[in-house]
């Protein structure tokens, strides 16, 4: 299996800076940064996580095209966006970019690419009504240009090679989840990045109707990824302690789906018909209402969301994705949301043996 690893992209650049020469001692397959125009985080309570040490702002986060340009001027390993939408970015602002990062990157560049999330769209006035519509159109043109160089009617043709020497094409991995989104995976996309948590079952079934939409198609089957969120700690066990003692922590149960709360006999704040990162704008909520909210959330919601344990126990939980046919993990560290940076160095080995286990599956 491949391992990516998913940036910082925030600012201070510093942490870019400090942690980008340990991953390439580690051996990391790809790199890779979030489009996030606001984070997962409540700013009025961010001083009292303890990963807020690290940065003074959750919502500082970076262009992630122009931070692509530095960090290809660091690595020769493929850099991509995890993930943009097609509702802010037109198919040729999307071409243009990819074609110019896929020439001026020297590992290439993957464009990452769904229909998007509220929290990047409804509080800075863009729409949300008709997401996977919107990807839909954006990618029957992208394709065309991407393939071709025009647009599929009319005049519009862009005048960059479509071939970077040595890598190719830029490619087009898709965030699919629902039954409209893996068909548009399976017809237009290079490789599919789920990031919702779904059993081993459930993505070795999805990736299946991808293939078949592939096959209809007359296309390769796209590389299948996935984006787990880790959060290291000395066993799964310790890790509810932890939370415990940290209830903010577990706020991150907001994001699991409606229906997951309802299978664990709970209410969801949104309703128990929230798709969870979806239409979750922790900024919309009150800081007061979270502060109250976090200890009344069991520890099970925040593994509907992230991986949580040590290396071994995090491994052994990819490894039903392997068999299923995960072939590109992209590791997302969340280590420090309990326990700040006193866990981030008692858990610095667990990154790189997670890795040397995966590579193994």
């Amino acid at each position: 299996m491949k391992v990516g690893i998913t940036l910082p992209a925030q600012y201070p650049f510093a942490s870019t800076e400090q942690m980008l020469p340990l991953y390439e001692q580690m051996g990391a397959d790809s790199y890779w940064a979030p489009d996030h125009l606001l984070g997962v985080f409540h700013p009025g309570l961010w001083s009292e996580i303890p990963l807020s040490a690290l940065a003074s702002d959750p919502d500082a986060f970076y262009d992630p095209f122009v931070y692509g340009v530095k960090i290809g001027a660091m690595t020769d390993k493929p850099y991509g966006i995890s993930v943009t939408d097609s509702t802010r970015r037109r198919a040729i602002d999307l071409a243009r970019t990819a074609l110019s990062l896929n020439d001026l990157i020297p590992g290439g560049f993957i464009l990452g690419i769904g229909s998007g999330e509220a929290e990047s769209l409804t509080p800075f006035g863009y729409p949300f009504e008709r997401p996977v519509a919107l990807l839909e159109e954006c990618l029957i043109e992208l394709r065309s240009l991407l393939d071709h160089g025009v647009m599929p009617d009319g005049p519009g043709r862009i005048g960059l090679p479509l071939e970077a020497p040595g890598r190719g094409k830029p490619a087009v991995w898709v965030a699919g989840h629902g039954p409209r989104m893996l068909g548009l995976t399976g017809r237009y996309a290079d490789g599919w990045i789920p990031a919702w948590w779904m059993s081993p079952a459930e993505y070795g079934q999805k990736l299946q109707v991808i293939r078949e939409h592939a096959e209809a198609a007359g296309r390769p089957t796209p590389e299948a990824a996935m984006l787990p969120f880790c959060l290291f700690a000395h066993s799964a066990e310790r890790a509810a302690e932890m939370f415990e003692a940290e209830p903010l922590g577990k706020l991150f149960g907001l994001f699991a789906m409606g229906s997951m709360w309802e299978a664990n006999g709970l209410v969801h704040p949104l309703g128990n018909d929230s798709k969870g990162f979806i239409d979750v704008i922790i900024h919309d909520l009150d800081a007061d209402d979270l502060r109250d909210l976090a200890p009344t959330i069991p520890f099970e919601m925040v593994q509907q969301v992230l991986f949580v344990g040590n290396a071994t126990e995090i491994g052994s939980q990819l490894e039903g994705y392997a068999q299923a046919g995960l072939e590109h993990a992209v590791l997302a560290n969340l280590t420090g949301v309990v326990g700040g940076m006193e866990e981030i160095m008692a858990r610095g080995a667990e990154f790189p043996e997670l890795m040397s286990v995966l590579r193994e599956l």
